[in-house]
């Protein structure tokens, strides 16, 4: 671990020292010249200087002034670049040519050459197959707990051997290794539900608390998935999630920092990570991450049976960078699975858990956590992200999984009292898509969504009706955490607060919030910036010469019935696009993600202009979003993105009935 840690701290101290003593490009070309070895050798002192002060840092507690140095200038940021317009999302086309270049198809996982698992665990029992028996014959097989030790050791606990099944009781995890009597051999490590009488006694619904909303939480994630991500890449789930289980997508959810942590700490503490005390790894004498505040505590203090679940184990999102959990932090916990795996996992087929898919072990085991804990209430969060933490297209193999996965839960009933929240914590970061300009916007804009009951659209009406109403506004991971509050101790419906940073879905946001109001940094913020454009400008006759072509060109096809409209008025024009902090966003520029390297030279392609304009003959009034696109200095409008903002009465009187759809855009010539 310390080895690991000095390489990291070197990567760092090379790069900044370097930069201190005028920039050296470390190639062989570079030290060939001999003027610039005093220069070199410069730096590798300033660097030897540096890491002996780091090292001596990193056996001291954390200076705390640091980190609310560090808060005050997030907090001064926020401010000088107070902007407290209404947000207004991009409109980021799932189709876009400048993406889907880099949409490609993958292989499916094909597991076929690892055979069949000769034990199968299903809840709390781990059973001999009765197709291994058929094919091998009588089967005898030894049965290992696995014992959490800490975050990232486990060892053997006691050894059972059976000839039929092994009930799980002392650990969630076990190590098979079996032998037929023809003397084939199988082995593998498995996972499902212990029963653990102490669980079972201190949960049930009687210890809910009266005002909570009485709903299991189910939430599922995937790293790296941008909202159009999720509909590019698991189409089917994405029709089946929105149209059979009428889940709703939030449209204007938006991260608040770098990285898996600062955006999953927020939705499950409330707070971000500079705020929480210290965990970082690298510091010594920090905190476990137990320290924190999290969300499943209340829900287990309340009567629920509790689980983390995170794949991946040597980039956990509490363990790679901060110190992990020195207890389980939940009731169930995933990561001794993983841990104890990995190495087994290398020797079989790519992505495979013996012969199935690994990320199927993930959603097996939400599914036996409902059956197991079938009465009581629950609240699991599973955050899966080997299949898309490092490639953009490999997510798609799971789409088949994943729509069998919600079916399963929803055929099976567990959807009858759970609140099913599907999500990402953040857009893909460090493909090539993310050096276009969508590419960055969408790596703000994570996917995350929220299913209902069908009984709590009719118990709880108002909230969510509230809730529906904010599909569209400006959302963040603050307001997720507040929303897992409410469901818990539900108080209020009303508008909510903007002086808040953590704002519950279940009241009403207001339209105006900004990123400012949010608490979000400029860089982070995906709402395009709005810039009055003069009316005297030379593009705005344009601009309305375009309204009005568009216009006409619909109603062509009925001229004798439709007059040709014309320009009267235009009362004003507004430019819009991504905010310049966004633009300028390179990278972090720090190890642990709170300082931006604002470097980047990326220029922006094209312009969004809104016009409102009114037309005559009818003084008929619409507004309008023109794209303007620099390269071929083409102006482009859909007729989408026309509204008709006044009434038109009985101006279509005459295609009202056989052409409904010109009557927004028709003035009858009789």
């Amino acid at each position: 671990m310390f080895l690991r840690q000095l390489i990291m701290l070197l990567q760092h101290v090379i790069k900044y020292t370097c930069k201190l003593t005028g920039g050296i490009n470390f190639t062989m070309g570079v030290l060939r010249k001999m003027q610039t070895r005093k220069l070199l050798i410069s730096c590798i002192l300033i660097m030897l200087v540096f890491v002996i002060i780091l090292l001596i840092r990193g056996n001291t507690p954390l200076d705390e002034r640091d980190r609310q140095f560090r808060l005050e200038k997030i907090d001064e940021l926020i401010k000088t670049h107070a902007s407290f317009e209404a947000c207004k999302q991009p409109h980021l086309p799932v189709d876009s040519p400048e993406i889907m270049k880099f949409v490609k198809d993958v292989k499916p996982i094909d597991c076929s050459s690892a055979g069949f698992n000769w034990v199968v665990c299903e809840d709390s029992e781990c059973k001999i197959q009765e197709q291994a028996m058929k094919q091998y014959g009588k089967i005898k097989c030894s049965f290992t707990d696995m014992i959490r030790q800490d975050d990232f050791y486990v060892s053997e606990g006691e050894t059972t051997t059976s000839e039929t099944s092994y009930k799980l009781e002392k650990s969630d995890v076990v190590k098979v290794s079996c032998k037929s009597e023809t003397g084939d051999l199988w082995k593998g490590t498995l996972t499902g539900i212990r029963m653990d009488k102490r669980i079972w006694d201190r949960t049930g619904w009687n210890f809910v608390p009266e005002d909570a909303l009485k709903l299991n939480i189910l939430m599922f994630g995937f790293d790296s998935l941008s909202r159009n991500t999720f509909i590019r890449k698991l189409p089917k789930s994405y029709k089946y999630l929105t149209e059979i289980l009428q889940g709703h997508v939030l449209q204007g959810y938006n991260i608040v920092g770098d990285g898996t942590p600062q955006a999953l700490i927020p939705i499950l503490t409330g707070q971000t990570e500079l705020e929480l005390p210290d965990t970082r790894k690298r510091i010594a004498k920090t905190n476990y991450v137990n320290v924190y505040p999290f969300i499943w505590n209340e829900y287990k203090d309340a009567g629920y049976v509790t689980g983390f679940l995170e794949d991946v184990p040597n980039l956990g999102t509490f363990t790679y960078r901060l110190r992990g959990f020195n207890e389980p932090p939940t009731d169930h916990y995933m990561r001794p699975y993983y841990i104890a795996t990995l190495k087994e996992w290398a020797r079989g087929p790519r992505l495979c858990a013996g012969s199935i898919p690994r990320h199927k072990v993930m959603m097996d085991h939400i599914k036996h956590f409902f059956s197991a804990y079938k009465e009581k209430p629950k609240f699991i969060f599973g955050f899966h992200g080997e299949l898309s933490h490092d490639s953009y297209n490999l997510v798609g193999v799971a789409d088949d999984d994943l729509l069998q996965f919600l079916k399963d839960l929803n055929e099976s009933g567990a959807l009858h009292d759970t609140l099913l929240i599907l999500m990402a914590d953040h857009g893909h970061r460090f493909a090539d898509i993310r050096n276009t300009i969508q590419g960055k916007q969408e790596e703000r804009l994570p996917f995350f969504s929220f299913t209902f009951p069908q009984w709590f659209k009719k118990e709880h009406k108002q909230a969510y009706e509230n809730f529906v109403g904010n599909i569209n506004k400006l959302t963040t991971p603050f307001d997720i955490f507040a929303t897992l509050k409410s469901v818990l101790h539900y108080d209020s419906s009303e508008t909510a607060n903007l002086e808040h940073r953590s704002l519950s879905l279940f009241t009403k946001v207001p339209s105006e919030r900004s990123c400012a109001h949010a608490y979000i940094e400029p860089h982070w913020c995906a709402c395009l910036e709005w810039n009055s454009v003069p009316l005297s400008e030379p593009l705005v006759q344009q601009l309305g010469n375009v309204l009005v072509n568009t216009l006409n060109n619909y109603t062509s096809t009925h001229r004798h019935l439709c007059a040709v409209l014309s320009v009267s008025q235009i009362f004003w024009v507004t430019k819009t696009r991504p905010n310049e902090n966004l633009i300028k966003f390179y990278k972090n520029a720090d190890l642990d993600g709170f300082i931006a390297d604002m470097s980047s030279k990326m220029k922006i392609k094209n312009d969004i202009y809104q016009i409102k304009a009114m037309l005559t003959p009818g003084d008929s009034l619409f507004e309008a979003s023109i794209t303007h696109y620099f390269e071929t200095n083409k102006l482009e409008l859909k007729l989408s993105d026309i509204s008709r903002i006044n009434m038109y009465g009985r101006q279509a009187r005459c295609i009202e009935d056989d052409f409904p759809n010109l009557r927004k855009y028709c003035y009858c010539k009789d």
